[in-house]
């Protein structure tokens, strides 16, 4: 602005014709300035007013001046020129050298394309696309005629013409004085300050200067992992490096460049790996799915961002717009690369969805804007794995993936084949085990064993019930067709909750109904449920993918990243979106509030796992209940295998140690009749006895026990009679020894002679998921240690009988052979009885208890009371050994009583070596062997004494079983808290005789 005040007119630059861009210098307005007497007085004057006094507060400003007179009154200057486009031209000359059309483009900075195709996954066609938008003339229609728009403020100062007065305009060559204040001199006098400064300096000063434009254009090049002409990215450091080093750029301080540089370096590092993770992922993405679906997520995610700061550059004009395009990118960018990072360790998909979820978790809670993100991330990584569950525990059809996926070994199920008979005739069974190492980490211990046990009983349900309608799937859409998904927010995990149990109610009455035998609904609709079941999107997506297509269709090209128009809408585009908005974070409806990231993964599954679980436990449970009789086969192993059948331990007794039985030795001109035969096991020289002998003494024991006896159904012991066959192909055997074993069984009057004898019995296949070998193994055990106890009795007895023997040289009852009888007599009986009526009887029958409680609610249909009866198959399973290591526990035939075990075992052994002297003595045949009966029963006392005193010593708290680890919390409530062993010491030591 510029005054004339010898005129009373000045010059002022404003706006008129509605010229929405204020040019400046082109309008030209006349004042008139008219003085009185009284201004000159208030000017004469002002130099005596008192600067803070109100007294003149209310005159008129004397700087004030009047409205604009008319037009009409401005007089007409005749030197003008004719030409009238000469007075009203709006741009300066040519001279200036201004393009003329400056206007047009506000942000000229824009991304240039990338040398190559390898630069970028995005497609050249979409690059050229973004460059033609950019080169477009900006709309500017919605900031017509208004002066006070925001935008005018990013005018790029290089293209501002220079302003106009009257002096330039009427003398071209007049030059404009220079401010004299530093804030106005802009960029020029912050360079000449810094160039200043520079002086003084010798060393590490740049020296080049570069254009801003250029340097912002290589910077955003920089930023996604582009080269440009100041930075190009090294393939032997893995890092991208300047080309030049001291450069500098008009108004801004090495300092601040170094920061911007420094940051933007790291981003673009990092979507350089990124990129080519994405384009040429490594060998194990073809072993491992978990790794190949997190190289298409990067792709996705790297695409996306590439398309948005390509959209978001074109408005960039300085460093720090520059840094705040990729604040948030640079952290995005830097979360991917430490997550691929941490998962080229990984060597299983198990240890890459925990590293994962475990790193998303973390940057979840590092930048709460990432949140959406990182959660979609462990959604697709985990996806192919919620299918491989899914298809294990029935909520989708069983296909070839699921048989491969468990052949390969990569899951956590491992398929293992047995031979069921000795020649290989048969079907090899098929045994599935369970891998702890492929489960992820955010899946608990006992929820992944739960989902393990829950596969391998729906393969045996579908086994035996093809048609159950846990295995029909037009039944399990009808009942709501469960998926397993990660949810986010409490609202969604309450949706999971409802809708699996809506799914589990349904489900229950159809399988009521398929245990009444009403399964004829099932069938009737089966067409029509088949029929929607191939209009599901899911056949349409199965169809796509085997679809015939052009092998040299560059859309249909190997790799993680082909169709570009799928990319571009996918969900990540809308998540990234609303992530890298430069506002806070939302606060409003559209915020969510949920669990940290794994435990919204738990919480997610758990009502679905658990839903399916319970219905099919409560279903395998029902079949080996009701038609494989499960507890017919458990009484069996209570009846032979424990020695509970009283019938059965008589036979058995008389047949192995009966001196009066016949003997079954083969004798030169002596037929064996096999009629009251036994292996009179005491009473011969030879042993072991025969195979043949021994199959001639036990071949009819077990068939008449078993079938005399009255539990047995009618129609079962008919059908097994026709094939003269008992369950499981019970049997007598002989069991694996090693030669040291052998040795001791060589002979006859030690207490391991018959450990040779063993009970075979092989459980049908249903059955083993409730009868296991590991349990038979203790069955086994238990029945050696019941056989040498009933030789003990049988043993004590016939001590007795030697002293009641009319031969017998026994007649004072103070004799050392009487006292030796009736101690020994007195502690066989009383571990017997312990043995078999506590260590035995009293345990088994609490597991009786049990097993006639689920059997109840099972013949009522109750699935509830069936469920907390048993639990589960697996609870069962492990209850049933539990119990069997409770009577090992009891027996001494655990590890914590090794000691005691020995103490009997020589206890025993005393009272068999003692036996055969009282045997001569009960034939009047002692020859002077009172010396060494008075050795063996000082030796019996102090053996006896030690052993009651070991028992007195086990407090109550100790002499319990540790046993119930599996199944303790669930079954442990009902056992007596006493100890087991105060049973024992009481019938042995009621009045401290010991």
């Amino acid at each position: 602005m510029s005054f004339e005040q010898g005129e009373g007119t000045f010059c002022y630059q404003g706006s008129v014709h509605g010229d929405s861009h204020l040019r400046r210098g082109t309008t030209l307005g006349t004042f008139t300035r008219q003085t009185s007497s009284s201004e000159h007085g208030l000017t004469m004057d002002c130099d005596e007013l008192d600067p803070f006094s109100s007294e003149s507060l209310w005159r008129l400003s004397n700087f004030s001046i009047e409205a604009l007179q008319p037009l009409e009154s401005l007089p007409w200057n005749t030197t003008l020129s004719d030409d009238a486009t000469a007075c009203f031209e709006i741009f300066p000359p040519p001279t200036d050298k201004i393009d003329p059309v400056w206007r047009l483009d506000l942000f000229p900075t824009s991304l240039e394309k990338p040398e190559s195709f390898t630069d970028s996954i995005i497609n050249p066609s979409i690059d050229s696309e973004s460059d033609a938008t950019s080169d477009s003339p900006r709309d500017i229609s919605g900031n017509e005629n208004n002066i006070w728009s925001l935008d005018l403020l990013q005018e790029d100062q290089s293209q501002i013409p220079p302003q106009k007065s009257w002096e330039r305009y009427q003398h071209k060559s007049f030059q404009e004085p220079v401010s004299v204040y530093f804030s106005e001199s802009e960029a020029k006098g912050f360079d000449a300050v810094l160039e200043q400064q520079n002086n003084t300096k010798r060393d590490g000063v740049p020296t080049r200067m570069v254009r801003t434009d250029v340097f912002i254009r290589s910077l955003l090049r920089l930023g996604l992992g582009w080269n440009s002409a100041l930075f190009h990215y090294d393939q032997r450091t893995k890092q991208f490096e300047r080309d030049l080093k001291d450069i500098r750029v008009s108004g801004y301080s090495s300092l601040a460049l170094e920061n911007v540089i420094e940051y933007v370096v790291q981003c673009g590092t990092n979507m350089q790996r990124m990129r080519m993770f994405a384009q040429d992922p490594p060998a194990k993405c073809r072993e491992l799915s978990a790794f190949f679906t997190l190289s298409s997520t990067i792709a996705v995610i790297i695409f996306n961002l590439e398309q948005q700061i390509s959209d978001h550059s074109k408005n960039i004009a300085s460093l720090l717009q520059i840094k705040a395009l990729f604040h948030r990118c640079g952290d995005l960018i830097g979360a991917l690369s430490a997550i691929v990072g941490a998962a080229h360790t990984a060597v299983s998909d198990a240890q890459i969805m925990s590293i994962v979820t475990e790193r998303a978790a973390f940057f979840a809670q590092k930048f709460g804007w990432m949140d959406n993100l990182v959660h979609e991330i462990v959604i697709r990584v985990t996806r192919p794995w919620f299918k491989f569950i899914e298809t294990w525990i029935g909520l989708r059809p069983e296909d070839a993936a699921l048989k491969e996926s468990m052949a390969s070994g990569k899951t956590f199920v491992r398929l293992e084949t047995h031979d069921t008979v000795k020649f290989k005739t048969g079907p090899a069974r098929i045994d599935h085990i369970y891998q702890a190492d492929h489960m992820p980490s955010f899946i608990p211990a006992d929820q992944a064993l739960s989902v393990f046990e829950s596969g391998r009983s729906l393969q045996l349900l579908k086994r035996s019930h093809p048609h159950h309608p846990l295995a029909q799937r037009d039944v399990l859409l009808r009942a709501g067709g469960l998926h397993l998904h990660c949810a986010t927010t409490w609202a969604d995990i309450e949706k999971i909750q409802m809708k699996a149990q809506e799914y589990e109610w349904k489900l229950r009455a159809e399988i009521k109904k398929y245990h009444k035998g009403n399964a004829g609904l099932q069938d009737a609709l089966s067409t029509v449920i088949t029929h929607r079941v191939d209009q599901n999107p899911e056949t349409e997506v199965t169809t796509v993918a085997f679809e015939l297509f052009d092998i040299d269709d560059d859309k249909n090209a190997s790799g993680p990243v082909t169709n570009h128009k799928a990319l571009s809408k996918d969900d990540f585009k809308e998540l990234l979106d609303k992530a890298r908005g430069f506002e806070t974070e939302n606060t409003n409806e559209e915020s969510y509030l949920g669990p940290e990231l794994t435990y919204g993964l738990h919480l997610s599954l758990a009502p679905i796992l658990s839903s399916q679980a319970l219905l099919i436990d409560y279903s395998c449970l029902h079949l080996l209940f009701k038609e494989h009789r499960i507890r017919h086969h458990l009484n069996m192993q209570w009846r032979f295998q424990l020695l509970g059948e009283g019938s059965f331990v008589a036979r058995l007794s008389h047949s192995l140690f009966d001196p009066e039985m016949e003997s079954g030795e083969r004798k030169a001109g002596k037929v064996r009749s096999g009629v009251d035969t036994g292996l009179r096991l005491g009473s011969r020289d030879t042993w072991p006895p025969a195979s043949s002998e021994l199959r001639l003494v036990l071949i009819g024991v077990l068939g008449d026990c078993y079938f005399g006896s009255a539990n047995a159904e009618d129609d079962d012991k008919t059908h097994i009679q026709k094939d003269n066959e008992l369950p499981g192909g019970l049997s007598f055997g002989i069991r694996e020894l090693t030669d040291e074993e052998i040795e001791r069984c060589k002979n006859p009057n030690a207490i391991e002679a018959l450990d040779f004898l063993r009970l075979q019995y092989t459980p049908p296949e249903v059955l083993e998921s409730l009868i296991t070998a590991r349990s038979l193994n203790k069955y086994d055990r238990l029945f050696k240690h019941l056989l040498r106890l009933i030789r003990m009795v049988s043993a004590v007895k016939g001590l007795i009988r030697d002293s009641t023997a009319r031969e017998s040289l026994s007649e004072d009852i103070r004799d050392v052979y009487s006292k030796f009888r009736v101690d020994a007599q007195h502690f066989v009986l009383a571990v017997s009885d312990y043995c078999f009526h506590i260590g035995i009887g009293s345990i088994w029958q609490r597991f009786q208890d049990t097993l006639t409680k689920i059997e109840h609610c099972l013949n009522r249909g109750d699935i509830d009371g069936t469920i907390e009866a048993a639990h589960s198959v697996p609870r069962l399973r492990d209850y049933h050994e539990d119990i069997l290591d409770q009577m090992l526990f009891a027996l001494f035939l655990s590890k914590r009583h090794a000691h005691a075990a020995k103490l009997l075992e020589s206890i025993f052994g005393t009272i068999l070596s003692f036996s055969l002297l009282s045997r001569a003595d009960g034939i009047g045949m002692r020859n002077e062997s009172e010396g060494a009966v008075l050795h063996l029963y000082q030796s019996f006392r102090k053996q006896t004494s030690a052993f009651v005193n070991y028992l007195r010593s086990l407090e109550s708290g100790k002499a319990t079983s540790k046993s119930m680890a599996k199944s303790g919390e669930f079954f442990y409530s009902r056992i007596d808290p006493t100890s087991v062993f105060e049973h024992l010491r009481v019938r042995l030591d009621v009045k401290n005789y010991y």
